[in-house]
């Protein structure tokens, strides 16, 4: 996917926050924070915490209305008054390199999603995997969501505290995570493997497949184990981000 000069519209507040404490970190050949704008609506101008913020950050802030920002980002979604863009390519980190500095950990998990489709689940699932410690996260280029604004609000900005990496071909990107000595566990409902009797290796791929039709058949192949997460049996199945969120606490919990 190219994505040299496309920009994604960011708005709230722990969005910005977040942003702003990342990109303080880099260097200022790579991103200043201070070169972009941030537009506000007077509301947020006359919060405390908005305004510390970007004066810890030297930003000064356009105002705009409500419906400039709501002309660019839709209405009904909950921006606080705040919105921002970035290039795409600030969002995503490349995977050879994080695979290099996961050579020096002695416990890894990278999370991969298999065509999840709703903004919502997948900022759930970043915010969960932030939470619980996961080294990073694998988005497929196609039949998958990316990063956007809804996604960004939903994980309250946590997806600047840890790698996204997108990928092509999910089954080729397995194959070779497997040569890295990575185990592959597909989380599925059908699953032979109980996840409180799952054992995690140091080196762990936690699969998650679509909102509506689970991991592929294929992909399902190259898992070295498909787990299942009891339930009580007047449910069918778990939403895609509370059955990662639960496979992630269990793993934290091994560790």
């Amino acid at each position: 996917m190219k994505t040299e000069g496309k920009v994604v519209s960011l708005y709230g507040f722990n969005p910005l926050k977040e942003f702003l404490q990342m990109a303080s970190k880099l260097s200022v050949g790579e991103f200043s924070p201070t070169s972009f704008v941030v537009k506000v609506t007077r509301e947020a101008e006359a919060r405390a915490n908005v305004m510390g913020l970007l004066q810890k950050h030297r930003i000064r802030p356009t105002v705009v209305t409500r419906e400039e920002i709501e002309s660019a980002i839709g209405k009904g979604a909950l921006h606080q008054g705040i919105l921002f863009e970035l290039p795409i390519s600030l969002l995503y980190e490349e995977l050879a390199h994080v695979l290099e500095s996961e050579k020096k950990k002695e416990r890894s998990l990278i999370l991969l999603l298999d065509e999840l489709e709703d903004p919502h689940n997948l900022g759930a699932i970043i915010r969960s995997s932030a939470s619980f410690g996961a080294s990073c996260i694998l988005l497929p280029e196609h039949d998958q969501i990316g990063i956007t604004g809804t996604v960004v609000k939903t994980a309250s900005g946590m997806n600047f505290t840890l790698p996204i990496c997108q990928i092509g071909n999910v089954n080729t990107q397995l194959e070779k995570l497997k040569k890295e000595g990575y185990w592959i566990y597909g989380l599925d409902g059908a699953g032979k493997e109980s996840l409180p009797k799952t054992a995690f290796d140091n080196k762990t791929v936690l699969v998650i497949g679509s909102e509506g039709k689970g991991i592929r058949e294929k992909t399902k192949d190259l898992c070295d184990f498909l787990v299942s997460i009891p339930i009580s049996a007047s449910c069918e199945s778990l939403n895609a981000s509370v059955a990662a969120s639960v496979a992630l606490y269990e793993w934290k919990r091994q560790g």
